[in-house]
């Protein structure tokens, strides 16, 4: 083997350890932004059902305080 192919033969293994190494990284951030992805599911999941809850308990103090509007006074923050 002569110098040149010396050479092309030590750069080509630099070049394949450099992708090996970046493929690696971009796995690690792929798998990173799926838990991400994952947690934020859970967490939006999490923040529908407490929403639906509020939604119910607004509903509900609506309908009560709505039944009782005509009796209320006016000018007082109501």
């Amino acid at each position: 083997m002569n110098e040149l192919e010396r050479q092309l033969t030590a750069a080509l293994k630099r070049l394949s350890e450099q992708y090996e190494t970046e493929q690696r990284r971009h796995s690690e951030q792929v798998e990173a932004l799926r838990r991400h992805v994952e947690r934020l599911s859970g967490e939006n999941d999490t923040l529908r059902r407490q929403t639906e809850r509020l939604n119910g308990q607004v509903t509900r103090l609506t309908e009560y305080y709505g039944t009782s509007a005509a009796a209320r006074p006016r000018g007082h923050g109501w």
